[in-house]
């Protein structure tokens, strides 16, 4: 049986839905699918059959117009056995061929045109009703839950693997869309093939005469077309990989085309030779699948019209001579017969849409997997405690004991460390491990927000890790900012205009603005657009702020310079809150800024954030804090009136020094 119906595909189809959609909720909305499908597509079948009929009875009038429009004989004269052609009747005929053909069109065709059209929308209003459902799941629901965890996961697949969200929904339709189609075609064909079992009674010769050799030509044209199918899909899916790996390479290459320009002579041939040679593989394996597809067509085709309806016309044959059908039934039991073979070869027949749905099927079982690895999160078990710290003083302390982690070559370890709210400079040399420590702090699970550790960091040993609060905020060196969007909605992260009071939208926008222009971020626009700028209205760089604020702009970050890009993220991540993050971890956001605009913000920062715990990835150069003559030498980080102390990582070790006090 599974030879011959696709049992053991649709399974698989099946398993692949409950792994995406709640079987509860799946069975629901297949339930109604089904109910529809059936009850229209049963309905439209027996339509069909009429239908089918009276056209096939149109058509055989069309025939019989030769013998109606025999010439008569005649024996006039010496034209003995000479024929003449009966002129008034003749002429009669067309006109009431054309009179069937008018009451056809008016009475049959049209009516059953607009009923499949009605019925048939609806039919197809439910299905895409039901796969729509399933691609939103895979495109967008699916894809953000678990607190974006499945969305970083399934961008950091690696790249021979990589597909778009896009590319796995379209997967999905093709699963949902084969299943569907064979289901749905069977149902339709139902009122046909009921017409069947009383004529196999009756003449069962006829089935064991005929059938043998279709099904016979249909074994030889599946197993020819099995073949080339499975090397089209072999073709098609590697033609894919290198698509998507084409695509991420020509996006990364584009990104930074200026970087590329500049990075030697030889370095634009080089590119262009491996979008070159990318491009021409991808086209000889096209061209390959498309040949090949293009022949196993027309040989399934060519069979189908020319083998196997020649022997279907045998049995109709048949069935006429004995008096079982009538010549205006021919139509309706050869679509009968056909379809009562379609069902019992379903397999074979639907051999390339298997195919292709068992490769969709591979993709979503690998996405499936992606999915399911990022449900098991790499967090570090941290507590919180607000108490007060040993010395009896302050709350809210970072207390670290016995930690250490890796990172490719960087080992950092600390046995007994306590963060009290200031304002800590974290240095040490490159690649020694200070962005890997706010990547451990932001993996605490009692943080509001945790970010799994990154699976190349490895944590050798933590005995504990006590933080004041679960407000955590990371300012990194990378900003994302959307394209397409109103900056406005994405400092807020909601859609102002859902805001329905108008008042409080207005508050809101003022705000933003009120924000960004206490850190000058409009005297570093006048200073890049120029004079014509500069000599504006003195009303000019607020109005034009908030209207900046408040279109939509394809790419704003774009536009901005470094310091205006560390200006909006300090002001969409600290100063719109009602008070500073417990801890905050900026990564060199500082460099992008100018003397007199890192001098503003770390003022602000200094009072915003007093009773805050703020670390600050920081490079400069080294002072020497001379104490005394007696006093040893040793390096530091200039205070600059921000700095209360330095948190330094050397030799693999993380702890706190003093910083340079200025004179």
């Amino acid at each position: 049986m599974s030879y011959l119906i696709p049992i053991v595909e649709v399974l698989d189809a099946y398993n692949l839905l409950i792994g995406f959609v709640q079987p509860k909720i799946l069975h629901v909305q297949m339930s109604h699918l089904l109910y529809v499908t059936v009850h229209i597509q049963i309905g439209m079948g027996f339509l069909g059959i009429n239908f089918l009929t009276k056209e096939q009875e149109r058509k055989n009038e069309l025939i019989r117009l030769e013998d109606l429009a025999s010439p008569a004989p005649t024996n006039d004269g010496d034209d003995e056995g000479v024929t003449s052609p009966n002129t008034s009747t003749n002429e009669d005929i067309p006109k009431k061929f054309s009179r069937g053909a008018a009451t056809f069109i008016i009475f049959s065709a049209v009516p059953y045109m607009f009923q499949i059209i009605f019925y048939g929308g609806l039919n197809m209003y439910a299905y895409h009703c039901f796969k729509d459902d399933l691609y939103r799941t895979i495109r967008l629901n699916g894809l953000f839950e678990n607190d974006g965890n499945r969305f970083v996961a399934t961008a950091s697949v690696d790249s021979a693997s990589y597909r778009s969200p896009g590319e796995y929904a379209r997967n999905m339709d093709t699963v949902v869309s084969t299943v569907y189609d064979m289901v749905n075609g069977k149902l339709f064909s139902v009122p046909k093939l009921i017409l069947l079992p009383q004529i196999i009674a009756k003449q069962p010769m006829l089935v064991l005469k005929i059938f043998p050799f279709i099904l016979m030509s249909d074994y030889i044209k599946s197993t020819i077309v099995a073949t080339v199918t499975t090397e089209v899909e072999r073709v098609n899916k590697k033609a894919k990989g290198l698509e998507a790996i084409r695509t991420r390479i020509e996006q990364f290459d584009l990104k930074n085309s200026d970087l590329i320009q500049r990075s030697g002579y030889g370095s634009i041939p080089f590119t262009k030779r491996r979008w070159v040679s990318l491009t021409e593989e991808i086209q000889d394996l096209t061209i390959r699948g498309a040949i090949l597809n293009r022949s196993r067509m027309y040989f399934a085709g060519l069979q189908r019209h020319f083998i196997m309806i020649a022997l279907v016309d045998c049995a109709l044959a048949k069935l006429i001579l004995i008096g079982k059908i009538m010549a205006k039934d021919i139509f309706v039991y050869q679509r009968a017969i056909e379809d009562a073979i379609d069902l019992l070869l379903m397999r074979s027949r639907a051999e390339s849409q298997l195919a292709s749905m068992a490769t969709a099927i591979d993709v979503l079982d690998d996405l499936k997997a992606t999915w399911a690895g990022s449900e098991q999160q790499n967090l570090i078990n941290c507590s919180i405690n607000d108490a007060q710290d040993s010395d009896g003083g302050q709350r809210g302390v970072l207390a670290i004991k016995d930690l250490a982690y890796t990172r490719g070559a960087a080992a950092v370890r600390t046995s007994d460390l306590v963060v009290k709210p200031g304002i800590y400079a974290v240095t040490g040399a490159n690649g020694s491990g200070k962005s890997t420590l706010f990547s451990v702090i932001m993996s605490c699970d009692t943080n509001k927000k945790s970010i799994n550790l990154d699976k190349s960091i490895s944590i050798d040993r933590t005995a504990s890790i006590n933080m004041p609060s679960s407000d955590v905020v990371e300012i990194s060196q990378n900003f994302y900012w959307p394209l397409f969007t109103i900056p406005v909605d994405w400092i807020y992260q909601i859609h102002t205009a859902d805001v329905t009071d108008d008042m409080k939208r207005d508050q809101m926008i003022t705000r933003v603005e009120e924000a960004l222009q206490s850190l000058n971020f409009y005297q570093e626009m006048q200073s890049d657009h120029g004079s014509e700028t500069l000599n504006a209205p003195t009303n000019s760089p607020i109005n034009l702020l908030r209207s900046d604020l408040t279109e939509k702009k394809e790419d704003w970050f774009g536009d901005l310079s470094g310091g205006q890009k560390s200006k909006v993220e300090l002001v969409r991540k600290v100063f719109l809150a009602n008070e500073c993050p417990k801890i905050l971890l900026i990564d060199e956001t500082f460099a992008p800024l100018d003397p007199d605009s890192k001098s503003l913000v770390m003022g602000k920062l200094k009072d915003f954030c007093s009773n805050s715990i703020v670390l600050v990835i920081y490079h400069a150069d080294v002072q020497i804090d001379e104490k005394g003559e007696e006093a040893e030498e040793e390096a530091c980080v200039p205070s600059s009136n921000f700095f209360d102390s330095n948190l330094h990582v050397e030799d693999g070790i993380l702890s706190l020094r003093s910083v340079c006090i200025e004179s």
